[in-house]
């Protein structure tokens, strides 16, 4: 299970073997078998011979900013890119294939997206004209990108536009079928300028977490990547491999504000937006985790999301190896 930590002055011991989490002079032990990671979005008190105890159970210790966003880390040092792999990366993403992954994860986003919708369309036949209209116009950007042939340096740009006007279409209905008090205009980042970009940024970031630690245990190297190559030290695989599994938090998301869970007490105002605060987080974070925590069918086998997640990075990296032996 992930452990996620937002009370101030929250304290983890080590006793025995065993972690003791205290939180306002309540103290739980857990034991180290049963723990997955701990996600830390508050100021906490920890010592180095609970980072040991994480380390050597091979337990991630994620440090998340305000907004969401990972900033740091713990984990075991035999986590890490191999050089071969790292190699692979760099020959197959600046090639012409480079395009072809590009491609095949900005679909498969479309497509997540898509599904969501014609899941709510199922649902609300009084709407479901509008909602179809969106799905054939995002449909449009799906084909388009499948057209794209050249390089990906060529293309980029072409692509993330196509990315990105398909996008708008998806959250234009979203916003169409969520509480008119919570209506927004499109996305909005750092701050958030409503309600639900501010949930869906915070969840995003934690799923850039999980994302990022699937693509190092695979033995990818995360700043390798190929769209989002714009900025130097950006963990640019991580941003581009995430866009298969957006759809998760997106649905995490709309189904708090549909089902009315949401409050506006679960946000404080910020100079140019909001951010998501104590009492919001604990909504998020316990529906984004059983979402993660979700089994649904995956190659005839019953898993968890967050399982898959880790099984489609192995497959990245083994397509990687396996493109070039069938090369010799």
């Amino acid at each position: 299970m992930d452990i996620y930590i937002n009370s101030y002055g929250t304290y983890i011991h080590k006793v025995g073997e065993m972690f003791e989490l205290e939180v306002e002079g309540k103290k739980t032990k857990i034991s180290p078998k049963k723990i997955k990671s701990f996600i830390i979005s508050t100021h906490v008190q920890i010592t180095t011979d609970i980072i040991e105890l994480a380390v050597k159970n091979n337990i991630d210790i994620v440090l998340l900013d305000d907004f969401g966003n990972p900033y740091g880390r713990f984990w075991h040092s035999k986590f890490g890119s191999t050089a071969y792999i790292r190699r692979r990366q760099i020959e197959e993403f600046e090639s012409e294939n480079g395009l072809i992954y590009a491609k095949e994860w900005i679909t498969n986003k479309i497509e997540n997206s898509m599904n969501h919708l014609k899941e709510l369309e199922y649902k609300r036949h009084s709407k479901a004209e509008i909602i179809e209209k969106e799905i054939l116009e995002m449909k449009k950007y799906q084909i388009k990108i499948k057209e794209i042939n050249g390089t990906i340096e060529e293309k980029r740009n072409t692509l993330m536009a196509y990315e990105g006007n398909a996008s708008k279409h998806y959250y234009n209905i979203l916003s169409f079928l969520i509480p008119k008090d919570y209506k927004f205009n499109g996305r909005s980042t750092r701050p958030a300028k409503d309600e639900f970009n501010c949930m869906l940024n915070y969840g995003f970031g934690v799923l850039y977490g999980k994302v990022e630690k699937a693509l190092v245990i695979a033995g990818l190297d995360p700043f390798l990547g190929v769209l989002h190559t714009d900025n130097y030290n950006k963990k640019s695989l991580v941003f581009d491999f995430i866009e298969n599994f957006r759809y998760l938090i997106c649905k995490t998301v709309f189904k708090l504000f549909t089902r009315k869970q949401v409050n506006k007490a679960f946000f404080d105002k910020i100079y140019g937006g909001l951010k998501l605060n104590k009492k919001g987080k604990i909504i998020l974070l316990r529906e984004i985790s059983e979402k993660l925590n979700k089994k649904k069918i995956y190659n005839n086998r019953k898993i968890t999301n967050q399982d898959i997640i880790q099984f489609e990075a192995h497959k990245l990296a083994n397509n990687l190896i396996k493109k070039e032996e069938s090369e010799c």
